[in-house]
């Protein structure tokens, strides 16, 4: 009815029944159902293009109208009729938004996330963001600015310069694709071990963290450490002088004094050698004196007079006097008979034979 009633005075005013009258003075269309109401006030940057009895909308659905616009320390306080059957969240924004860009601009109503915290009552003020959409005159500027700026055509160029940049060699370009898509693959296959690294990177990071103390108590040690050490180098760099000295004397030792030590090796050969081959002999003897010894013990318990009588006796002819000449190597074996021969007669004499050498 409303809109035949348009209809009709647009029809008289052109044929010049209502003199004067223009579009701006026609009425916009209410929307109704609101039924009972509450106010609800929002406060925007810029309400440009904004009517009052505007709709306002939840969800899509129309659930109020705009009932004042004030402008209010550069800002435009919108205040809004909202059913009161209507729940509003603590915490609604509200956005300026067009249908189309010649639409009329609505209140969208933009409830937060999560579980409300309380509704909204009659008078409150909206506390979530607002913001307003951008009018038929921001979108021309905008079309203009990229248009203008050479926007479109810096894009052609890029276009164009990526296909020259292709068209010449698609084989390589379709082996970097293939791949990438092979490198993604095989990642995504070792996913879990890549995980498991990450984890046990994430475990060893811990560690690090708790030792950090520990850590920087040692580094802290070291400091001085190096400076004791540093302290000393001196010395040590003399010690390493001396003991290269030392080495170079041992050197100069054993290059000019390698003869003697051959020499004196030989020596020793000989000497084991005389050893090895007296050793038949006195195996004999160790046994003689074993035996020997508790009977001469028993033997010799008179005075000192008797008992060198009886070494006299015993003696095997061999002189030591000034004349005789001090015994050699050689002489090993001859000295153990005649040592071997007095126990045996030293033995017949305990014994009470007169033999001399059985």
């Amino acid at each position: 009815m409303v809109t035949l009633t348009a209809a009709a005075v647009l029809a008289m005013s052109g044929c010049g029944v209502v003199p004067g009258l223009t579009v701006e003075q026609i009425p916009l269309p209410a929307p109704g159902g609101i039924g009972d109401s509450i106010d609800i006030t929002a406060t925007f940057d810029n309400a440009l293009n904004l009517p009052t009895r505007a709709k306002v909308k939840l969800n899509g659905m129309d659930v109020g109208q705009v009932s004042d616009i004030v402008a209010e320390d550069y800002t435009a306080v919108v205040t809004m009729q909202v059913g009161d059957a209507t729940q509003l969240p603590v915490g609604t924004g509200a956005e300026l938004r067009q249908a189309t860009p010649l639409g009329d601009v609505f209140v969208a109503l933009l409830p937060p996330p999560g579980e409300p915290e309380g509704y909204l009552a009659d008078g409150d003020t909206l506390t979530g963001p607002t913001s307003a959409a951008a009018t038929v005159e921001d979108l021309l500027v905008s079309t203009a600015g990229v248009v203008d700026s050479g926007s479109i055509n810096s894009l052609t160029v890029i276009l164009i310069e990526l296909s020259k940049a292709v068209s010449p060699n698609p084989d390589a370009l379709s082996g970097s694709i293939e791949g990438l898509t092979t490198a993604i693959t095989k990642f995504n296959e070792n996913a879990s071990r890549v995980d498991e690294s990450m984890r046990q990177t994430s475990v060893l990071t811990g560690q690090l963290a708790a030792g950090r103390a520990q850590i920087m108590a040692s580094i802290n040690k070291l400091a001085p450490a190096v400076n004791a050490v540093n302290s000393q180098i001196g010395q040590i760099l003399t010690t390493l002088d001396k003991t290269n000295q030392v080495t170079a004397a041992t050197n100069d030792f054993l290059g000019s004094e390698s003869d003697n030590l051959v020499e004196l090796l030989a020596h020793l050969e000989t000497a084991l050698d005389g050893l090895r081959e007296g050793a038949v002999t006195l195996g004999p003897l160790a046994d003689n004196l074993a035996e020997l010894t508790p009977k001469w013990v028993k033997a010799t318990p008179g005075s000192a007079a008797a008992l060198s009588s009886k070494v006299y006796y015993l003696n095997p002819g061999v002189g030591f006097d000034s004349a005789t000449r001090l015994p050699e190597l050689e002489d090993v074996d001859a000295a153990s008979e005649a040592l071997q021969q007095t126990l045996t007669r030293l033995l017949a004499r305990l014994n009470g034979t007169q033999g001399c050498c059985g």
